[in-house]
């Protein structure tokens, strides 16, 4: 039985285990904040306290941005703050200090790898996995093959524009998905509609005061206004709820999935807003059958089941497995 380092890095979080080829942890999960300017020491000193725990066989590693799977590199890093770090290399340190094979993939790539692998795939051919985190993006899995692109930079997703008219954009794309959708959108999207959208500017209701009296904006506070009634949130997560039924169409008349599954801390905690959106206007967008949509059952740890799917592929580990007890835990 083969013992494998996993490490399901995000932008903002890092979680880390020991597993199974089978899809069992047979650690605890840690979970700390990631700290993108120190990566490689953040990964080493993880990694020293698990070889004290077990003898291990490989390192599989889950982790945003471009990344050379190849090389063992993540060629750009995106931060929470939006600062951009080119060259993190994962894989010579790891090699000179411990002498053990590392496997390294996107993290939307590696998780959906982790739903083909120990979610609820069934009898599916096709599916997609999205995450809507500080970001979007997802991996496609058909046929047991993730598709990675030319260059392995695949599965970008939230950077498909839904809105080409817009000012808003993501990493220079205009009218970028993410840059209304996710965690770090949803509030950007708001705020700017607030300041250019003659209906709300004059609003005197509990959110729009908010902003004007400048207090902290975030994606939670968008949607705890909106669930205490608040008139102008509601019409934004409306009309994002329309953005998001854009882009999942967008990717299903591309990819024709059999399974969307869904998940991040957007979709982890506003569930029944994300479906109900998604149903209500998919058929505006989807030219195809229409998938499946559901939320993962990896919850939080799918960074770490994506990474275990990751060595699984390029292991050529085919043992039959079913969803693991662990994948209805979460730790953050």
């Amino acid at each position: 039985m083969a013992f494998v380092a996993l490490f399901g890095i995000g932008s903002t979080n890092f979680h880390a285990t020991i597993g199974t080829p089978n899809g069992d942890f047979v650690s605890d999960v840690s979970s700390e904040p990631t700290q993108p300017h120190r990566l490689e020491t953040q990964l080493l000193e993880r990694l020293e306290e698990m070889q004290s725990l077990r003898s291990l066989d490989a390192v599989a590693i889950s982790a945003p941005g471009l990344v050379d799977a190849e090389a063992g590199h993540i060629r750009k890093f995106d931060t929470p703050a939006g600062d951009l770090i080119e060259h993190i290399d994962l894989r010579t340190p790891i090699e000179s200090r411990f002498d053990l094979p590392v496997y390294l993939e996107n993290d939307c790539t590696a998780s959906a790898l982790g739903e083909w692998y120990f979610g609820r795939r069934e009898d599916h051919d096709s599916l997609i996995h999205l995450t809507f985190g500080t970001g979007i993006g997802g991996g496609v899995v058909d046929r047991g093959h993730p598709l990675r692109g030319e260059s392995a930079q695949a599965g970008e997703f939230g950077l498909l524009s839904v809105a080409p008219e817009s000012e808003l954009s993501s990493t220079g794309v205009t009218g970028a998905w993410e840059a209304f959708c996710s965690g770090r959108g949803i509030p950007e999207y708001v705020a700017h509609r607030l300041e250019t959208d003659d209906e709300w500017s004059a609003d005197e209701s509990v959110f729009t005061r908010r902003v004007a009296e400048d207090a902290e904006l975030s994606a939670p506070v968008v949607f705890e206004d909106a669930k205490s009634g608040d008139a102008f949130a509601q019409s934004c997560l409306a009309q994002i709820s329309r953005y998001n039924a854009a882009g999942v169409g967008t990717l299903c008349n591309a990819f024709n999935p059999g399974l969307v599954t869904l998940g991040g801390g957007v979709a982890l905690n506003n569930e029944e807003w994300l479906l109900e959106g998604l149903e209500r206007h998919l058929e505006e967008f989807c030219f195809v059958d229409q998938p499946t949509l559901a939320l993962s059952p990896l919850g939080e740890n799918i960074g770490l089941y994506g990474a275990l799917g990751t060595y699984r592929d390029r292991t050529g580990r085919q043992p039959g497995v079913e969803v693991p007890q662990s994948a209805s835990s979460t730790t953050d």
